[in-house]
Formats: structure tokens, sequence, C-alpha cells
């Protein structure tokens, strides 16, 4: 190995190094501050190392009555939502793919415009709808509004279209139709796509704060965002560190869930990229 490649390898192993520090910085901060009280993590510059070192925090997490409910709201909404996508888009991406029906390409195109429309316009018509439906304060009542997602559709479709077109006649030859050819070919097919979709929107729906904030009322309805949240806010100020402390702890599914579904999750974008 020559003394130039030696010296990019170290240069792009060096930026790459100051970018994950860059960005794991916040996570890090946050979990130094977990153990501070709130006047050591508020100072500034920041403190690093907690003095004294506390595990309050964590004990008024653990203490709180409704926090086994809300983690339990919070599990059974991203597990609706990750559910509703998984079916619905992937149903929906397949017709697109490789379904003809007369405006197939317009209707497609029209669903796409719907990225470019903001989530707060849509959110008083969403919010009449669902108190028509007398959903409101209700986990099943938010979690219709994510039962499928545009962004969701598109990498499907993109997936699909992605199997060759030799599977699928082979198939046709053999008397598979549509329907079968979707569950018994194009979905075993698709697992890296599913994995993908399945990361992304447990990753949204898990965190999800406007939501939940404005479409539920009662504290034993809330999802842990908004619950902890209400829990350390007071009239004039609010614990922020015990709430840092229970944004750690809420973090956890989402890693282990990134971790288990990594490889799906870069194998799904590298192929939904290649076809237009």
């Amino acid at each position: 190995m020559n003394i130039k490649k030696i010296s990019w390898l170290t240069i792009t192993y060096l930026v790459l190094v100051t970018f994950a520090l860059v960005y794991l910085m916040p996570f890090i901060r946050s979990l130094v501050a977990s153990f501070m009280t709130w006047e050591q993590a508020s100072k500034y510059p920041p403190e690093w190392i907690p003095n004294p070192f506390t595990l309050d925090n964590y004990r008024k997490l653990f203490r709180l009555e409704l926090f086994p409910r809300w983690i339990l709201n919070t599990s059974l909404y991203a597990g609706i939502i990750v559910a509703g996508n998984v079916i619905f888009s992937s149903m929906a991406g397949y017709a697109f793919a490789r379904l003809r029906f007369p405006g197939r390409d317009a209707l497609f195109s029209a669903l796409l415009s719907l990225l470019m429309i903001p989530m707060f316009v849509t959110l008083v018509p969403n919010y009449i709808i669902i108190y028509k439906l007398g959903l409101i304060d209700n986990i099943l009542g938010l979690s219709l509004l994510g039962l499928t997602n545009v962004s969701s559709i598109f990498l499907m479709r993109q997936y699909f279209l992605s199997i060759s077109n030799e599977i699928f006649e082979a198939a046709r030859l053999d008397g598979c139709g549509p329907i079968k050819s979707f569950f018994y070919i194009a979905l075993p097919l698709a697992k890296p796509a599913l994995g993908a979709i399945a990361v992304y929107q447990f990753l949204g729906s898990w965190n999800a704060f406007i939501g939940p904030l404005i479409f539920l009322r009662s504290p034993e309805n809330f999802t842990l965002p908004v619950g902890l949240t209400f829990a350390f806010h007071r009239s004039m100020w609010t614990e922020y560190t015990p709430i840092i402390a229970g944004s750690l702890v809420a973090s956890a599914p989402t890693i282990i869930l990134f971790i288990v579904l990594n490889k799906y999750l870069i194998r799904g974008i590298v192929v939904t990229g290649g076809k237009g």
C-alpha cells in the first residue's frame, strides 16, 4: 500500500470519526446530564463529569405511577402504525408497480404530491374527522391517521419494480394470479423493504409528540413523550433532567430495533434507489 493511499485512508477515517462524534455529542451530553442535578446540568460552559453523581432523575422516573401505562400506550401505537404500513403500503406499492389499471401513473403522481403538503395543513381536518368518529383521546383514533404513509408506498413500489419481471411471468404461466403472486412471491422477496419501513415507522411513531399531544387528553392515555412532559412540567418551570433520563430510557427500544433490522434497512434503501 503506497503512501498516497494510506494518507487518503487516514484523512477519510478522521473525517468520518469527526462527523460521528458531532452526531453522538447530543446523546453523550444527555447521558451525562441524566446523572446530574439540574443546577449542574444547566451550567455554562457545560460540565462533563457529574459532581455529585446522582440517580435521582431515574428514581423520579420509575416512581411515576403512569410510566408503565405510557410505555404500553406507546408500544400499542407504534405497533399499530408499523403493522398498518407493512400491510397497506406493501399492497399499494405492489399495485402501483405490478398491476395495470387506468390512471395508475396519474394517481401515483397525485399521491407523491401529498409529500409537499406540511403536516400542519392537515392537522385540523384530521382532528375534525377523528372527533366525528368519537375517537378523540383514544390510541386507536390516533393510530388511524398513520396506518399508511406516502413514503412507505413509494419505497415499496420502488422495491417491487426492482424484482425481475421473469419471476412474475413464470408465476403467471403456472396459474398464479396477482393476489397469489403478491403473497407468495412479492412479499417474501421484499423483506429488506419491509424491514426499512418497520424501522422508519417505528422510530417516527415511538417518538411522535405533536399528534399525541393534540389527540390525547387523559394522562392515562398519553404516550411516553407526552407523558414525560406532562409529569415533570410545573406551573412556572420544568424539570428537564428527569425528562432527559426518560428520553434515554425511551430510546432503548429504537436502538435495539435498529441493531436487529440494520441489514434490512441498508439493503432496502440501496435497492429501492435503483428504479424509477
